[in-house]
């Protein structure tokens, strides 16, 4: 009998495999990983360099040169590519396509790690990244507060943040929008020249004051405690309380100690806004979520958005008034 005719004489059994593959097939279609765009590995590294105040000549003699010799010694180059300019620097690697993207990457980082050593000290950003085309976002929220201080607002953008970080099948969410807060010190230098008090020494009080330093350790019997300074600041009152010198004799004020109050004013600021964001021509802060490889993303997009771990409007009433998504 052939396969022919067994399958009509035996229509029951031939309906049930049938069945089955339908079924295979739609469990299959359901759980394939799906993405923004096809994943694949890209045997590219690439370094970027900030170094302020370094004109071209500098970033290439003291940063490329250093990276490209280091990038040199690792195996299946095929092109290295490096620009120099004002106070930055970037050096991409392409290796060997049909090598192992990974163990060439792994190498690198290794390479490059030595090489820092030899890199000035004071380099702003040291950066090193991989190729990937899975880190393109999926999801772009825009977190508006027309009523809300920035403060608040920012504040409220992070607290989303680390709830999304948790969501299933997210990689990174990132946040951009407003400047980062910052503590500005204002101050009076009259007051600093009456009080015969330098400069450096309120910056350098304020650094150590602001130091997390193991104090080592003391023993008493058979009891042992750990010894360390009193770490960061946590309020702007403490800041301003610091005491930043201690005058003696009337000309420099009776012997008074001198606070940071005294000699300046403390406030909340924000940093230098490089750049403005808007939304629908209202203040916004914009939110970004990639997610990880082999995962499909529209179940990825659909418990970001309708999920148990999606936050609602409720909390940003809350927390920052009039924000919302």
């Amino acid at each position: 009998m052939d396969i022919t005719a067994f399958a009509v004489k035996r229509f029951q059994f031939t309906l049930v495999m049938f069945l089955l593959l339908v079924a295979m097939g739609w469990h299959s279609l359901q759980n394939i990983p799906r993405a923004e765009d096809p994943v694949f590995p890209i045997p590219v590294v690439i370094v970027n360099v900030v170094y302020p105040g370094a004109d071209p000549e500098d970033m290439e003699r003291l940063v490329v040169d250093p990276l490209e010799d280091a990038l040199n010694l690792t195996s299946n180059v095929k092109e290295i590519r490096s620009f120099a300019g004002d106070g930055m620097a970037q050096v991409s690697v392409e290796y060997d396509w049909t090598k192992d993207a990974e163990k060439q990457y792994d190498e690198a980082i290794r390479e490059l790690n030595t090489a820092r050593t030899r890199l000035p000290a004071d380099l702003a950003l040291f950066e090193i990244e991989k190729a990937n085309p899975g880190t393109v976002n999926i999801l772009f929220l825009a977190l508006i507060g027309p009523n809300s201080a920035a403060r608040e607002l920012r504040e409220t953008a992070e607290n989303l943040q680390d709830r999304l970080e948790q969501a299933f099948g997210v990689r990174a969410v990132d946040v951009s929008g407003l400047p980062r807060p910052q503590v500005q010190i204002a101050l009076d230098l009259p007051k600093l020249a009456r009080f015969n008090i330098p400069l450096t020494q309120v910056i350098d009080t304020l650094k150590g004051e602001n130091a997390l330093v193991p104090g080592g350790a003391v023993e008493v019997g058979v009891r042992r405690f750990n010894v360390r300074t009193s770490g960061s600041y946590e309020s702007l009152e403490e800041i301003a309380d610091t005491v930043v010198a201690s005058t003696g004799g009337a000309a420099q004020g009776g012997g008074r100690i001198v606070r940071l109050r005294d000699v300046a004013s403390v406030t909340w600021d924000y940093e230098e806004a490089n750049y403005l964001t808007r939304y629908n021509g209202q203040r916004a802060i914009f939110i970004g979520i990639s997610q990880k490889d082999a995962m499909n993303i529209f179940k990825v997009r659909e418990g970001l958005i309708k999920g148990n771990r999606c936050v609602s409007r409720e909390p940003f009433a809350r927390h920052a008034p009039g924000a919302g998504l």
